[in-house]
């Protein structure tokens, strides 16, 4: 009995059509989807298809220019985009709806760019913009769209793929005819693979939350499919044994490399190189379809169709699981569910390639005009007609979210100060029902707090390593106070700002995102333990009248020994030593209370619960510690009143509960920020504070 496989039903697309591809496209989608759904981990296998997108691209453009044949350029680009466009188009409009009836609004902006940077081919752009933005939100919230950066990608060498052949094949036919056009071209793509490979290692060791997303880092990749296109059959001419033992490794190393790199952390420099050159391996193996060769595995009749439907099953497979977290709350999926994604994934990409994407392609292709009508052209313009259905579909879904957004801040900006009082809300306030609680969960970037104006004349700091510094007030010699720290003085800012200027005195405000002012252990960071020795002299030849940090440091999550966050609250290490130069020119120091910090979004908790916002509170018992931890270290230094205690505490957490809404207005805007709009309702309070403790 013969081990030849037979070739499955209605799967040769052409006499160079490789069955055993189709099945490697489903063995690379089956492993992103089986390491995103199980492990919260990528396998690599996304570098797969990159390299063999380009590999199928430049065989069928190589063939045509050998025969002679021109390199179609408009023609090819419209050949391939009313191809993505249908499927890509109708999972954008889905997440779109099944975002504005799931995600919190809070996220809505954010998605709305992302759904247009996904339809224009430049989301992984975006998401490189937006990695290291430390005031972003949701940078920790997967986005149902955070997968189109690959197809991006993909769309931008589609784009370049064929203008590189194009020009290799005017220098072939110009210069070096006498040469195989392969020779020529290969040098072209090895330069291109060479120079972005080192790009590549370079900016990945140096920045790789840009590099995963950046295309100049991903061309090596697809020039790594070109080579082998090129070089194929000369590869072919090598034993078949040995061609055979390296496809089985690449095999092996494919369905590893996922588990024991880290795909995530060290890609797309070196380390790519793994799983890129087991699929050229696989590539360049036997392709007979037989049990001894890998082909034999990567053609049976389920790869096959699988391979047929995966460009689907990698779009929808990513939304269909962060929906599925956000509606249940889990971190992970079980493996039940994940089966059952995976089969709704198939399932859903069966339902868009049979009806949107083959009638699209079947559409374009038998696109006519009446008889009397000339037919020149016919074809490319349906194929146009396909590629702006799409985009203007997903744009009039992207403009009516938009729209809504617009109408629900319009709403909004029409509300009283009766409506939404914040800190200001009496006992006997009664509520609009109608009222929107404030900010909104869609207008949170406008929350952080930057009063003033930027630090000039004699309060401008000289030192490079000082980044934010603003002042305010009326400035007749040195500051009155200077407010110094990290976010958590900043978010104190506006009403900090107001009592001092209110009373005539002068403001600075000198602060550095995620840097704890004293903190030893924020000074692991670089920036951090620069900012701190800046700080520490700036300041102090400021000789301000006053100088508030925040003195202690609050956590969320519960600690591996079992202590609550309160029981973790501890005054900011080495606090003594940072504040001494301050009191050593005479200033006095207001050791100030950090807030309470919560392990979810206080604004996007709110927004989920708006009739029921109370459901967002938290416990001061369990955030704080039970006493002041300030008030012990005053204790146990004799530092007379040069240095006092301001505990806002009493203003957030009224009666031991940390309250998510006080005056139909949300107190944070994220889990550990206050918002502008609360900390604006809470002047009074905070002056009333501020002058007791200080005198003021």
């Amino acid at each position: 009995m013969t081990t030849a496989l037979k070739q499955p039903r209605k799967s040769t697309k052409g006499a160079n059509f490789r069955v055993d591809l189709q099945g490697l496209r489903a063995l690379a989608v089956l492993l992103v989807m089986s390491y995103h759904i199980w492990f919260s981990k990528v396998s690599g296998g996304v570098d797969i298809f990159l390299m063999l997108s380009a590999f199928f691209l430049t065989s069928s453009t190589a063939r045509r220019i050998s025969r002679g044949e021109r390199t179609p350029l408009i023609t090819g680009w419209l050949h391939r985009f009313s191809r993505l466009i249908p499927q890509a188009a109708t999972v954008i409009i889905s997440v779109i709806v099944a975002a504005w009836i799931i995600l919190p609004s809070s996220r809505w902006l954010e998605l709305i760019d992302q759904s247009k940077a996904s339809m224009l081919y430049k989301q992984n752009w975006y998401l490189a913009n937006h990695q290291v933005d430390y005031y972003a939100f949701n940078t920790d919230s997967a986005s149902p769209l955070q997968h189109f950066w690959s197809l991006s990608v993909q769309g931008q060498i589609f784009i370049l793929w064929p203008i590189v052949l194009a020009f290799s094949a005017l220098i072939w036919k110009l210069f070096s005819k006498r040469f195989n056009f392969a020779w020529v071209a290969g040098t072209l793509f090895g330069l291109i693979f060479v120079g972005s490979l080192a790009y590549s290692i370079n900016i990945t060791a140096s920045n790789q939350q840009v590099a995963y997303f950046h295309t100049g880092a991903r061309l090596w990749e697809f020039a790594l499919g070109s080579l082998l296109a090129l070089a194929l059959p000369w590869l072919n001419t090598l034993p078949e044994k040995i061609r055979r033992v390296a496809g089985w490794i690449g095999m092996l190393i494919i369905i590893g490399s996922g588990a024991v790199l880290d795909v995530q952390g060290q890609f797309p420099g070196f380390m790519a190189l793994v799983p890129t050159l087991a699929a050229a391996m696989i590539i360049a193996a036997p392709a007979r379809r037989h049990w001894a060769n890998p082909s034999g595995v990567l053609s049976t009749k389920v790869l096959v169709k699988l391979g047929d439907l995966s460009y689907g099953m990698y779009l929808w497979h990513w939304p269909m699981l962060v929906f599925y977290l956000e509606a249940t709350g889990k971190e992970h999926a079980s493996f039940l569910d994940g089966t059952v994604l995976i089969i709704s994934a198939i399932a859903a990409s069966w339902v868009t390639t049979n009806f949107v994407e083959k009638p699209a392609v079947n559409w374009q292709n038998n696109f006519s005009f009446p008889h009397w009508v000339p037919q020149t052209g016919i074809k490319v313009l349906g194929q146009v007609a396909v590629v702006a259905i799409g985009l203007g579909i997903v744009n009039l879904s992207v403009t009516a979210w938009t729209n809504n957004v617009a109408h629900r801040s319009a709403v909004a900006a029409t509300q009283s100060v009766a409506d939404n009082p914040g800190a200001t809300a009496t006992e006997d306030w009664d509520p609009s029902p109608a009222a929107l609680t404030l900010p909104l969960a869609t207008e949170l970037e406008d929350e952080w707090q930057s009063p003033g104006s930027s630090c000039a004349g004699s309060n401008s700091p000289n030192d490079e390593r000082i980044m934010f510094c603003e002042q305010g007030g009326n400035f007749d010699g040195s500051p009155d106070v200077v407010l110094l720290g990290d976010s958590h003085m900043q978010h104190w800012s506006e009403a900090a700002a107001s009592a001092i200027e209110e009373s005539g005195g002068s403001w600075v405000l000198v602060f550095h995102p995620g840097c704890r002012y004293g903190s030893d252990a924020d000074r692991s960071e670089p920036e951090c333990a620069d900012f701190q020795d800046a700080a520490k002299k700036y300041v102090a030849d400021l000789k301000p009248k006053m100088v508030m940090t925040t003195a202690t440091k609050t956590v969320a999550d519960t600690a591996d020994d079992v202590r609550t966050p309160g029981q973790q609250e501890t005054m900011v290490d080495h606090y003594a030593e940072a504040i001494q130069p301050f009191l050593n020119v005479g200033s006095k120091v207001i050791a100030m209370r950090d807030t309470p910090r919560y392990t979810y979004s206080i604004a996007e908790c709110v927004d989920n619960h708006a009739k029921h916002p109370e459901a967002c509170d938290g416990s001061a018992a369990e955030t704080l510690a039970q006493d002041n931890p300030v008030q012990d270290f005053l204790a146990k230094h004799d530092y007379g009143e040069q240095v006092v205690s301001l505990d806002m505490t009493g203003l957030l957490c009224p009666d031991g509960v940390c309250k998510a809404v006080i005056g139909n207005v949300s107190t944070y805007l994220d889990d550990s920020h206050l918002s502008k709009t609360f900390v604006v309702s809470a002047k009074r309070q905070f002056a009333e504070a501020f002058t007791k403790v200080t005198g003021w």
